[in-house]
């Protein structure tokens, strides 16, 4: 089976603010990438019921990293609590 010629280019960071924000957390580590899971979940539901737009998506997830204090420590309460207050921090930002 022949796949083909496959090319790669840098992700333009500009108009995938997701996915720039997902690089953030990655980096940040500790219970970042906890907070953008659960940031993006709350946006995402928040658009799929039409109360938010899809281009608000990554702000929406962006104030919850700018706002939510990671934990270094990765423990699963850490973690699940990281998750929480995303989720929390979520919600306020999408109702404006």
């Amino acid at each position: 089976m022949s796949v083909g010629k496959l090319t790669f280019a840098q992700p333009d960071l500009e108009t995938f603010r997701c996915l720039a924000l997902a690089i953030r957390a990655a980096r940040e580590g500790g219970t970042a990438p906890a907070i953008l899971n659960g940031a993006n979940e709350v946006a995402v539901e928040r658009f799929l019921a039409g109360k938010i737009g899809f281009l608000q998506i990554p702000q929406v997830v962006e104030a919850a990293l700018d706002t939510v204090p990671r934990a270094a420590a990765l423990t699963l309460e850490s973690i699940q609590a990281a998750d929480q207050a995303a989720r929390r921090a979520a919600a306020r930002a999408a109702e404006g």
